[in-house]
Order: C-alpha cells, then structure tokens, then sequence
C-alpha cells in the first residue's frame, strides 16, 4: 500500500505528464518532412472524399499502412484539420502506452510502485516522448504493441480465451499500423517466452503453443491486417508492391549492409544510450544484473532480446525500430527500484547511474534555457530535481523527476521559440490570401519541405532548379531563394522571410543547434526566400 504522503506525490506526477504531453501540441507548425506526409494524406482525404487509397501531394502513398492515417483522420474529423487535431490522437495513443506498461507490470508482479515506477519510466524516454509530439506511426505502433503483449499475458495468466482473441485482434492493428513484420517480432517473443516457461523443455513448450489457437488467431490477424495490401495490390499491382517491397522486405534483406560489421551489432546499443535516456544507463546494469535469472523474468528478457536480435540482423537499421522495447527496459528498471539490494561496489555502479543521468538532464535543462535565451525565472525550475533528491532522499526517480522538468521547460516556453524559425504557416496563409487559383503550379527551388502542401493546399513541385522554373513562361507561383529573385521578371512579392537550410527537422539536435546560433545573432543556417505570383 501507498503513504497518503506517495499517493500525492505520484498523483502530482501522473498529472505533470499529462500536461506535458498535452501542452503546446496545437502551437507548432506540422514539422518537416516525417510529419508532413500523415497531415498533407488526411487533409487530402478530406479534399478528395476518399480515406482508403493514400494520397501525398497529389501521388500514390503506399509506403506504411494506413491505420495511422484513419486516427489522424478521425481526430480531424472532430475537430477540424488543424495541428491541435493532427496529434490528439498521437498524445492519447503515447499515454496509453504508458498505461499498458503499467498494466503489464501489475501482471507480472502485482505491486503498485513496480507498476507506477515502471509508467514513470517510461513516460520520458527520450525518443518516445519526442515521437508523441508529432503525427506519425512510431507511438501508434508502440500502443498497439504493447496492448498485444498485454493481452496475452492477461490470457497466460488467467486463460480466458477472451483475451486471446483479443490479442489476435490487436496484433492485427499493429500489423495494419507498421506492416506485417510484426507478426515475426511479436510472434518471436512470445514463443521464446514460452520456451523459456517450458523450461526448455520442447514437448512442454508444444503444449503451451498449440494452447495459441494460431489456425484462428491468424485468420484474425490475417483479416483485420492484410486486407489493405490485397486490396492495394489488386488495384495497383507492381506500382503499390515496388514501394512497399523497398520499405519492408527490401529494409530487411536488402544490400546497404551486407555483412553484419561490428558498427551494426552494437549500433541499438548505441542507440538506446541515447534513445532511452533518463535511464539509459540504469537499464544495461539492471539487464546483466538479473541475466542469471532468466526463468523469473522470462517475459521481459524475451521481449528484450527477442528484438535486439531482429532488428540487428535486420539489414536496414533506424534509430525508432528499437522504440517497442522501452515499455520492458521500464518495468525491469521499475522491479528493479523496488527490490534490488546490492553491497558492495555494484551498490555504488548502480547509484551512479542514477545520480550521473540526473545530473546530465539538469544541466541540459540549464543549457537550453541559457543558450535559446528563456526567462531566468527557469533556472530556479531546473534545480527542482536536486531539491527532490534533498527532500525525498530518493535519487532512484530524480532522472524522472529531471526529465520531467527538461520537457516542462521545453514543451511551455523552448517549443514557442523554436517556432520563431519556422515560417510554414505564413507561406500558407500568403498563397491562400493572394486568391491565386489552384490550376496555377507552385514551384520550390532548391529544396523540399514535406509539409508545404498541408499550408498551401495545393501540389508543390519541390527541389525544381532555377533554370527549369524560368523556361516556364505561363503564370507561376515560385519560393525561391533571393540570390536568384533577380533573374524573374513582372511579378508580385506575396511574402519575404528565412527557411532553415537543412532537409530534415526530424534530426534535431543539428536543428536546435542551429536555432542557437541564430538566437545569438548568427543566421548562417537560414536562407533568406522570397514568395512570388509570376505574371504572364
């Protein structure tokens, strides 16, 4: 049982994380290029009636499965096609991740600070939580995901086939959400888990697998998950299954890697030293701490290594693959908070990591306040997680704590000067205003921005040379960079200002970076464009 001095603590603390995750989503422009594509497909959807067939400025989409897309949509639907309704469902969908994790761990150790601990954890990983502010499949898929594996424990446990089938109905969804992969990954955890809860013992673990009813879990899975790609293909052929061959199978097997380098064995290693941080760290000790007890935490060690193994075999590599994992690193960090008692030096190792990620995310804190020029007031916020670390003498929840206020800080004040750079909206809001019509082609010089049709409404033809756009001689509409703006003739400004050089917004501490130099008075990493209406 909680303290009534727990109770309000962590009641204070499941509040702060709704809030964080909510807070500002409606403030940001749709952000280039991931994000572009999920807002640009459903207001087209809208536009054109049809919400089965994916469109992305004006052309075929087939690359992900069109899930996401449908809750983005339905969000929209309710709420208009705005930002605020873009990611309303991505917020939800990242909260309920938080809370089937919680879930999970109340099944696998019926204790309630496992099971808050482990929600805490991971409410603030670093790549999740990052995920949950902009619309696209990353938190869907960990949702549904991790509701999967829920349902199967909650089916192990208590072996009520409703659950079973429930969780064919959910693995169904993940397949429609990412793509049918997951049917191997998922797949792969719980029959090794099951190996395991066999004790190795092959005859057992056949009986536990027929216990699985896959001859009626995978016409479920098969129906709910599949129809979309025979459809698609029966439409479209080659043209639908080239593109999503390349972004499956052809990521999985293709040659951009053939050998497995040392690079690519270690490289989720690496990326959860980032990925997973505030408890990046916490979790590689807990992992080795308990590798001699694989049978106690057979679920979590299946789910853990199950994946690691996939996606490193898996030629293709990306950073967000690893995300469906967190939910288990967080409960075993979580048991581990509760009950790991340790002497001597190892004592010592596993306090460090603790003190050393908390110490990071406050500096980080102070630094993001310092260098993007936020009120001073902040400062006095950011050394919260030391004066809880005083107060409660509890640094095993301080790099919570500090992650909590990072993303406070950033999600109420960082997040508004950020915006400052990113002028989509405006672009948009000058296209529209000029009543230029739709039958006119609007030209992007020498760059791309993914998200430039959500705010303009029209097909953007993107990266065209300056050489192209002039041979055009019919009436235009042209963002292009002012170096080149001598060179049109009889035309009209619609709107002046600085886009950021670089492609991806996605990658961004190279972007924040360059928002600090610019906040201090160095632009080198915006060009100055210009919006035109060529005239005929």
């Amino acid at each position: 049982m909680l303290s009534k001095q727990e109770q309000y603590k962590y009641t204070l603390f499941i509040f702060l994380i709704v809030f964080t995750y909510f807070w500002n989503i409606w403030l940001n422009d749709i952000w280039n290029p991931n994000e572009g594509y999920y807002a640009e497909a459903v207001r087209e959807m809208f536009e054109s009636g049809n919400f089965i067939d994916i469109y992305y400025n004006y052309e075929h989409r087939f690359n992900k499965p069109p899930l996401t897309y449908w809750l983005v949509a339905s969000s929209c639907f309710l709420f208009g096609i705005n930002e605020f309704a873009i990611r309303l469902p991505i917020v939800l969908l990242g909260l309920g991740s938080l809370f089937f994790t919680y879930k999970i761990a109340q099944l696998l150790f019926d204790n309630i600070r496992i099971s808050l601990f482990s929600a805490f954890i991971m409410s603030f990983p670093l790549q999740f939580v990052s995920n949950t502010r902009y619309a696209t499949p990353e938190v869907p898929l960990t949702f549904f995901f991790t509701l999967t594996l829920y349902l199967f424990l909650k089916w192990y446990k208590t072996n009520k086939i409703k659950y079973l089938y429930l969780s064919y109905i959910a693995l169904g969804l993940t397949v429609l959400t990412k793509g049918f992969p997951y049917i191997i990954v998922i797949g792969g955890i719980i029959i090794v888990f099951l190996f395991i809860e066999s004790n190795y013992n092959v005859k057992d673990w056949w009986n536990k697998f027929v216990k699985l009813k896959i001859w009626i879990g995978l016409p479920i899975v098969i129906v709910i998950g599949f129809w979309w790609y025979v459809y698609s293909y029966l439409k479209y052929g080659d043209l639908f299954w080239n593109v999503y061959y390349k972004e499956t199978l052809g990521r999985a097997f293709g040659n951009k890697h053939k050998l497995l380098t040392l690079k690519s064995l270690t490289y989720y290693f690496n990326v959860i030293l980032w990925g997973f941080l505030p408890y990046s760290l916490t979790a590689y000790f807990v992992v080795v701490n308990y590798i001699k007890q694989v049978r106690k935490f057979a679920f979590l060690f299946s789910w853990i290594f199950v994946m690691l193994f996939i996606f490193t075999i898996s030629k293709g590599k990306l950073p967000t693959y690893i995300i469906q994992m967190f939910p288990a690193l967080s409960i075993f960090i979580a048991y581990a908070i509760v009950n790991l008692s340790l002497e001597g030096w190892r004592k010592h190792v596993y306090n460090f990591t603790f003190l050393i990620q908390t110490l990071i995310l406050v500096i980080a804190t102070f630094l993001l306040i310092y260098f993007i020029h936020l009120d001073y007031l902040y400062y006095i916020f950011a050394i919260f997680p030391i004066l809880y670390m005083i107060r409660y003498k509890d640094t095993k929840l301080a790099p919570f704590v500090s992650a909590l206020v990072l993303f406070l800080v950033f999600v109420i004040s960082g997040l508004v000067k950020i915006e400052k750079y990113r002028p989509y909206d405006e672009i948009g809001k000058a296209v529209k205003e000029s009543f230029v019509s739709r039958d006119i082609p609007f030209f992007l010089e020498g760059k791309i921005l993914f998200n430039l049709p959500f705010y303009i409404e029209r097909k953007v033809h993107m990266e065209v040379p300056v050489s192209k756009i002039l041979n055009i001689k019919s009436e235009k509409l042209v963002l292009v960079r002012d170096k080149y703006l001598n060179l049109f003739n009889n035309y009209e400004t619609l709107w002046k200002g600085k886009i950021y050089k670089g492609h991806s917004e996605a990658k961004f501490a190279k972007f924040l970076s360059a928002i600090i130099k610019a906040e201090n008075g160095d632009l080198s990493e915006f060009e100055d464009y210009t919006l035109i209406h060529v005239l005929r």
